[in-house]
């Protein structure tokens, strides 16, 4: 009995000890409330292009052609044709456009110059012409995750100045 007296005393002593214990402790709470909204998007790659291209795989891909002329040798990744009246250097440019959070099955694709032509010079891009004050279809039925490939001409004038002919093709994609 002495016995079952202590160990209840002992586990009296015991509960007032953790109740104790448990009211001198402290504790804080809080919330983290997260809102966002999934956007849908598109992203554009060139992905090849004539010249020592450099940037392939980005959006935003430079190619250099070197010293050209029509009784040059064609620089890597081009053709030379001689005119009567002008010379083209022709070549391909593949752009891949990949998508998001998006139900459109296929994209618009159009390009635009960056700039005027210099004077004697017309950029092409699947036979059309490009200018720096209208954009171009190339494609209103592109296919999302391929590379598509479009025929690329620089037609340069035999009257055409000695002159650097830089300019930017600048691609936009707008899902259908």
């Amino acid at each position: 009995m002495k016995t079952t007296l202590k160990m209840a005393s002992l586990a009296a002593v015991l509960a007032i000890c953790m109740c104790a214990q448990n009211a001198f402790a402290q504790t804080a709470s809080g919330t983290l409330t997260v809102t966002g909204t999934i956007s849908s998007s598109l992203t554009l790659l060139v992905q090849n292009a004539g010249g020592t291209t450099s940037g392939t795989g980005t959006a935003a891909a430079t190619s250099a052609l070197g010293n050209i002329s029509k009784f040059g040798s064609a620089p890597t990744g081009f053709t030379l044709a001689r005119g009567a009246s002008n010379w083209t250097l022709s070549s391909t440019v593949g752009v891949e456009v990949d998508k998001a959070n998006l139900t459109s099955t296929d994209y618009t694709l159009t390009a635009q110059l960056g700039s005027a032509p210099a004077s004697g010079v017309t950029w092409k891009l699947n036979g059309s012409t490009l200018s720096d004050s209208a954009a171009t279809t190339l494609t209103s039925t592109g296919t999302f995750a391929s590379t598509g490939s479009y025929s690329w001409d620089i037609v340069v004038a035999d009257s055409a100045s000695a002159a650097a002919i830089d300019n930017t093709i600048n691609f936009t994609a707008t899902a259908n």
